[in-house]
C-alpha cells in the first residue's frame, strides 16, 4: 500500500494540527527551521533542536532516533537515546516534552483483522480544512481565512497567529510559554535561551487587541491567572 505508512501532527506549529505526513521516502529528519537548514519535517518551536530526530525506513518497518537534541525525544512516554527504537503501528512520538506530538501510523504491519478494524476503517482523514462546530466562529486553517458570525473577519501578523494557536487549544489553558514561543519565535535570537524575551505586558496588549477586534465574542478569551489564556468554543 502507497500510503500505508503516515504521521499524524497532533500539536506542531499554529495551522498544522491534524495534518498527515505519509511516509513514502526512505527518511525523513524532524527538527527545527534555521536559514539553510530544511528538514524534511520542520517546526518552528524554539524547544525543537535543528537536527533533532530522524525516522527511516526499514522494509516495512520504521525506526526513529534522537539525534542528540536538546531537549530530548520520547516514544509512548520513554525517553530515548541515540539508539534507534522500532516505531509501532499507534505509537506517540512526542518531542521536546511536548512542544510537539505526533502519532505514528504503520497500515503495513497492522493485521486487516485485528480487532475487527481494516486498513479503510484506520485511513487518516483528509487535510483539507479543520472547523470546531462553533457556530459564532469558524476558521479554515489551510485557508487562514475566519468567519465570526458568518462574516468574514481580517487579521493579519500575530493577531491572526495568536487566535489560531487559541482555536486550535480550543477548551484548552496555553501557557505563557507557548504562547511566547509560537508567536514571537522572532525573538529567541539565541539557541542557548530557547523561551522568547516577551513580556507579558506585550502578551496582554495583544490580547486585548484581539478581544476587540472579536467584538461581542471577545470575553471568550479567558485570562488564567498566573498561567495563560484559553479560548472558550
Amino acid at each position: 500500500m502507497e500510503k500505508g505508512v503516515y504521521l499524524v501532527i497532533e500539536k506542531g506549529d499554529p495551522g498544522q494540527d491534524r495534518s498527515v505526513i505519509y511516509l513514502t521516502r526512505q527518511e525523513y529528519r524532524i527538527g527545527r527551521s534555521w536559514q539553510h537548514n530544511q528538514p524534511e519535517i520542520a517546526f518552528s518551536s524554539q524547544f525543537i533542536s535543528r537536527q533533532h530526530a530522524v525516522i527511516s525506513r526499514l522494509g516495512n518497518e520504521y525506526q526513529i532516533t534522537d539525534l542528540r537534541s536538546k531537549h530530548g525525544t520520547e516514544v509512548n512516554g520513554v525517553a530515548l537515546s541515540d539508539t534507534p527504537r522500532l516505531l509501532q503501528d499507534g505509537d506517540r512520538i512526542t518531542l521536546a516534552k511536548g512542544a510537539v506530538v505526533l502519532s505514528f501510523n504503520n497500515l503495513l504491519t497492522t493485521s486487516s483483522g485485528e480487532s475487527g478494524i481494516t486498513q479503510e476503517m484506520k485511513l487518516p482523514p483528509a487535510v483539507v480544512e479543520q472547523e470546531w462546530p462553533a457556530a459564532w466562529l469558524v476558521i479554515h486553517l489551510e485557508r487562514r481565512e475566519i468567519l465570526l458570525d458568518g462574516m468574514p473577519l481580517y487579521l493579519s501578523g500575530k493577531d491572526m497567529d495568536l487566535l489560531l494557536l487559541l482555536y486550535q487549544r480550543a477548551n484548552q489553558a496555553v501557557d505563557y510559554e507557548e504562547i511566547k514561543c509560537q508567536i514571537w519565535p522572532e525573538r529567541a535570537a539565541d539557541p542557548n535561551v530557547p523561551i522568547p524575551d516577551v513580556g507579558k505586558d506585550e502578551i496582554s496588549a495583544l490580547v486585548y487587541r484581539l478581544r476587540k477586534k472579536l467584538g461581542q465574542h471577545g470575553q471568550r478569551i479567558r485570562t488564567i491567572p498566573r498561567y495563560g489564556y484559553m479560548l472558550d468554543l
